[in-house]
């Protein structure tokens, strides 16, 4: 069985179409009776059951149409964060080689100059600076490196900072860390206007930002900088769809296809399911909550790259370059629309973007 044949689930919008009076409700409901159809197929696979009976619980959350149902992949013992991390970190290739490759871009881009700016967006805990840091080591004209770190969660940016500072002692330039706790839409980017050798970095982060005019105003203040690269990591899929049929299936497209690629990882079945449920805190975000508590808002690539290029920004298509072509089944490539894609199947999961 493949993500197409789930009994009656792509009638959900031919029957919302014909129910518009009570649209939420009745897409839900019908939705539901797919879900619950499809859990107790004996050939579905296992991760076919537990996205389903994900997105079924976020489902009845959303519009509490009855109650959550328990399902036996969901009753393993959960897995610690850290390990959990540690292995997005080391053995997903979506988060592994998406930070190499964007890591790697920094430091070319940093070139031989001899102070240099980095703008994260969404530094979290500040571990991909950490890897930028170590790799900067191999610059001989460095002198200074300045990371403005932009986190809306206070505990994430104070660990960062700490981290951060921790590594002055093993290098031979000099580090500034700027913390700012707010979001990105937040901040007053001009405060940053003349910063010489500035750029800018987003790793998962910009889809957080709730409305597309305050995506483009983020994008424009960056653009306003002239910095030398502007980096983004984005999930490549249309969360942004206020429609829930369609966003429903977006939804299930998407994190299915992360399913698939996590069960070909060379980790236990635990370890796995882990991931999975990990995974299933986006679905509920994305499913189970009104559309003013959202906050996974992802969207397409080429939508991120239309808002690039309106605000003056060019696609550099050739220093974002990937050590290998293909792990755990994801194809790493780039698209013609401007970005470089890490595809399972058919479905394009995740997009990197350099932009100058």
């Amino acid at each position: 069985m493949n993500t197409l044949e789930i009994p009656t689930l792509q009638q959900t919008n031919t029957f919302a179409k014909n129910n518009k009076s009570n649209l939420y409700h009745e897409v839900s409901k019908e939705t539901l009776a797919s879900l619950f159809s499809f859990c107790n197929q004996h050939q579905a696979s296992d991760s076919q059951r537990l996205i389903a009976t994900l997105l079924m619980n976020a489902t009845n959350k959303r519009f509490h149409t009855g109650d959550v149902h328990e399902h036996i992949y969901l009753k393993n013992d959960e897995v610690p964060q850290i390990q959990l991390f540690n292995i997005l970190i080391e053995k997903f290739p979506f988060v592994k080689y998406s930070q190499f490759i964007t890591n790697n871009a920094i430091i070319e881009t940093m070139g031989d100059a001899t102070e240099v700016t980095i703008i994260d967006i969404g530094v979290g805990q500040g571990t991909q600076m950490l890897h930028v840091i170590e790799s900067a080591k191999t610059l001989p004209h460095l002198k200074k490196l300045h990371i403005i770190g932009i986190e809306p969660f206070a505990d994430a940016l104070q660990i960062a900072e700490v981290q951060i500072n921790a590594c002055k002692e093993n290098v031979s330039f000099e580090i500034q860390f700027t913390g700012l706790n707010a979001f990105a839409e937040e901040v007053d980017f001009s405060v940053f206007e003349n910063t010489k050798h500035l750029i800018v970095n987003a790793s998962l982060a910009l889809h957080h930002i709730q409305s597309a005019s305050n995506r483009n105003e983020v994008i424009n203040s960056i653009r306003q900088l002239n910095p030398k690269a502007f980096i983004l990591i984005e999930p490549n899929v249309n969360h942004f769809e206020k429609d829930f049929s369609k966003r429903f299936m977006n939804c299930y497209h998407h994190y299915y296809n992360i399913f698939k690629v996590i069960d070909r990882l060379d980790i236990s079945a635990k370890d796995k399911t882990g991931l999975k449920l990990f995974f299933g805190r986006e679905i509920e975000d994305v499913i189970g909550k009104e559309e003013k508590d959202r906050f996974e808002k992802h969207e397409l690539a080429t939508t991120w790259i239309e808002r690039l290029k309106n605000n003056g920004f060019t696609l550099n298509n050739t220093i974002l370059k990937s050590p290998v072509a293909s792990e755990a089944g994801v194809d790493i490539a780039y698209h013609k629309e401007g970005f470089l894609g890490f595809t399972n199947e058919t479905e394009t999961v995740l997009a990197v973007m350099y932009a100058q």
